[in-house]
C-alpha cells in the first residue's frame, strides 16, 4: 500500500491530472503525468468496470499497481503527480510485467 503522502485523493486533482498532464501509454496501462513544483511524489489509480465487472478483480488490480509504483518509487523525479489508468490486458499480466512496464515509462518520462 502506497503511503498517504503518496496518494491523489481529490477528484479535483485526478481531473487535473488527467487533462493537462502528458499521457505515456503501454499495453497494460495509462500513465497521465503532471509536474509540480513541490517535493512530493503522488499517484492515483483508476480501475473502472470495463475492465472488470468484478470488485475483487479490481482491486487486486489496484494492488498490485501500488505495490510496483511503492517499489519503484525512488526512480520517480520530485514533484510529479500520476495517474495510472489500467487497461483490459493488465488483468492477465503478472506483477513483473507490470512493474517492468511501469519502469520503462517512468525512465521514459524524464
Amino acid at each position: 500500500m502506497l503511503k498517504k503522502i503518496n496518494r491523489i485523493k481529490k477528484k479535483k486533482e485526478f481531473e487535473k491530472i488527467r487533462l493537462e498532464g502528458e499521457i505515456y501509454q503501454s499495453p497494460l496501462f495509462g500513465l497521465a503525468v503532471l509536474r509540480n513544483e513541490d517535493e512530493d511524489k503522488k499517484f492515483g489509480m483508476i480501475v473502472s468496470k470495463k475492465i472488470s465487472l468484478k470488485a475483487v478483480d479490481r482491486n487486486k488490480i489496484r494492488r498490485r499497481l501500488a505495490e510496483v509504483i511503492r517499489k519503484n518509487l525512488f526512480q520517480v523525479d520530485k514533484g510529479t503527480r500520476a495517474i495510472v489508468l489500467a487497461k483490459k490486458k493488465i488483468i492477465e499480466a503478472e506483477i513483473g510485467e507490470i512493474e517492468a512496464e511501469f519502469v520503462r515509462i517512468i525512465k521514459g518520462v524524464r
